[in-house]
């Protein structure tokens, strides 16, 4: 009888056990380029994590506490596809990254209809706008709603502040509580016109020489970051980059670095130009040139560049060289320490 019993509390644990409710993604990509995928975590926090595919499949389950948003980055291309994890949620991901095929459980099946929708319109922008619009409209609720105005409004040469707006008023709360929202709203030009502008940068991914990821944090260290622009093929450019060197020795290393963002095309070209990794001192390149990720979402048109940022990813200020560039990160460090 004992035996009898003692299997019993051991089959009901093991019962237990698989009804975990957790959420799961599983994926078969086609011919996928890289050996590993980035995610990155929206809600309820912003955080990294990595998955290492074989043969482009994969399965990524964890069990969420809340509603969870987060993005799958390509490091290939910079494409990202968004996803909605709760507690037994299914997720199947097939295609690529440029035309996946989703299907699963509530708002993740969702979208892999909207992308199913605009699959023999994907080349006509204005097309694909209207249905993501049309998707908006319908979907309130759907935090699905708030990648789409992302990509397809705001991500966008010259936005339409209005038609974003538009689509962000009749959206639940929650949803335009969302921190992908919450980028959105705070970048748009105020209502007032004697209230100050304020710009972020949307969240971008880039590695370093020895393939590290760079995080943005909202710790203390690393206050502000230049994002430099440059190519080996333009000397101006290179020239700026250079006397960028000492300068930023003088500032707080705890406060300030430099991530310097070639566009170069040749890897061999662009690692014989760098200068030496250090706290401060940051080198990344994809080798797209224009087609870079952080230049195409801020409409960079030419070389050299500049901008400084915060660790929430403020811009703070453009093209500042020189004594105006010094002046004004030791003015920023200085408010920071009252």
């Amino acid at each position: 009888m004992r035996k009898i019993l003692f299997f019993l509390i051991a089959v009901t644990g093991l019962i237990s056990c698989k009804k975990k409710p957790e959420f799961v993604l599983q994926a078969e990509l086609q011919n996928y380029p890289s050996d590993e995928i980035l995610v990155v975590y929206d809600d309820p926090v912003s955080k990294l994590d990595t998955i290492v595919p074989e043969n482009g499949k994969f399965i990524y389950t964890f069990a969420p506490d809340t509603l969870t948003l987060f993005r799958l980055v390509s490091p290939d291309n910079g494409q990202t596809i968004p996803v909605v994890a709760d507690k037994s949620l299914h997720m199947n991901l097939t295609g690529t990254f440029d035309n996946p095929v989703i299907s699963g459980d509530g708002e993740n099946g969702e979208y892999g209809k909207f992308l199913e929708s605009i699959q023999d319109i994907k080349d006509d922008r204005t097309a694909v706008s209207k249905k993501a619009e049309e998707f908006i409209t319908l979907h309130p609720q759907s935090f699905i709603s708030a990648y789409l105005i992302n990509d397809y409004f705001v991500q966008v040469p010259q936005p339409d502040i209005e038609k974003i707006r538009s689509l962000i008023d009749p959206l639940g709360g929650s949803v335009k509580d969302s921190r992908v929202l919450g980028v959105v709203l705070k970048s748009m030009p105020t209502k007032d016109k004697n209230e100050r502008d304020e710009k972020y940068l949307a969240y971008f991914s880039c590695k370093d020489r020895n393939g590290k990821y760079i995080t943005w944090s909202s710790s203390t260290e690393n206050s502000y970051t230049l994002l430099n622009f440059w190519a080996s093929w333009d000397k101006t450019s290179m020239a700026v980059r250079d006397s960028l060197t000492e300068m930023v020795k003088k500032l707080p290393e705890d406060k300030f670095r430099i991530l310097n963002i070639s566009l170069d095309y040749e890897k061999e070209k662009w690692l014989d130009a760098c200068k030496d990794d250090s706290k401060q001192w940051i080198e990344v390149c994809d080798y797209k040139g224009w087609g870079n990720q952080v230049v195409k979402q801020n409409n960079i048109y030419k070389l050299p560049t500049n901008i400084l940022i915060d660790r929430n990813r403020k811009v703070i200020d453009k093209d500042l060289y020189g004594e105006a560039l010094y002046t004004k990160v030791k003015q920023l460090t200085q408010e920071e320490k009252k």
